[in-house]
């Protein structure tokens, strides 16, 4: 697979015919502690009406990883991103992020808003205040390495018997390669961020998804966000827990088209 100046890897999925290559391109960004497969199951059904950009954040799987004293921040997440959305072709792109990538969706969005068509987050936040558990996770790493991290934060995101167990499986074994300073150090620009006064001013439209059982994020985020963002809307999923766009992938992969759809006509 190809890579960025900056050592991101990423794979661009197009599924459409060459008459039909109109619509505006999306760039996905997933959150700690997976890769860019976990939308994996999202790409036939928005691949097959809009270009697909999809990468793995610095430090999870081919990409670059950062040594331990390595000064992580937001800006740099967000640059990272941008360069992704330069290989898309277009100058204006959709976002869509997961988790922490939903919070850097939404600095990415405060930071170039003349490019982006609209905003989607799934299971995230714009503040890291509120947010539970991150605390824990040196403790956790420490007890019990990447792996024992890894089961508790299958716990966290998945409700027993929610998803495949082929794919859970390969979750949880995936999350398990998560190197514990890359997980510290990104919980860490998290629990800093604040993005309430930036996105006050940010008039693109914002879709907030969350489930109503996610032990990170509580949906009085999704709730605050709605009300802060001037053109932002809310949808709460029932009886989910973090794992939100991968447990219900083609659901919320059709949720997000209508979206998009819907902003284009």
């Amino acid at each position: 697979m190809p890579k960025t100046a900056r050592g991101l890897d990423y794979v661009i999925d197009d599924f459409r015919p060459p008459w039909a290559a109109t619509r505006l391109p999306v760039i996905f960004n997933h959150g700690i502690g997976t890769n860019r497969d976990i939308w994996a199951a999202w790409v036939p059904v928005i691949a097959a009406e809009r270009k697909v950009v999809r990468f793995d954040m610095r430090g999870f799987g081919q990409s670059v990883c950062p040594s331990e004293d390595h000064a992580w921040s937001m800006d740099e997440l967000v640059q990272d991103l941008w360069e992704i959305a330069d290989q898309a072709g277009t100058e204006k792109v959709h976002l869509m992020g997961e988790s922490m990538g939903g919070t850097i969706v939404l600095a990415a969005a405060v930071a170039h808003p003349e490019r982006v068509a609209s905003v989607s987050i799934s299971n995230a936040s714009f503040k890291g205040k509120g947010i539970g558990e991150l605390a824990y996770w040196r403790d956790q790493f420490a007890q019990g390495g990447p792996a024992g991290w890894s089961r508790r934060m299958m716990d966290n995101r998945f409700a027993p018997g929610a998803g495949d167990p082929a794919a859970l499986a390969w979750f949880e074994q995936e999350q398990a390669k998560t190197k514990p300073h890359v997980a510290i150090g990104l919980g860490s620009v998290l629990a800093r961020s604040d993005l309430t006064q930036e996105l006050r001013r940010l008039h693109v439209p914002v879709s907030i998804t969350l489930p109503d059982s996610s032990p990170f994020v509580p949906v009085a985020h999704g709730a605050e966000l709605k009300e802060i963002a001037p053109n932002a809307r809310l949808r709460v999923v029932p009886g989910v827990r973090h794992g939100l766009p991968f447990s219900h992938a083609q659901e919320e992969a059709q949720e997000l088209l209508r979206f998009l759809n819907a902003m284009e006509g």
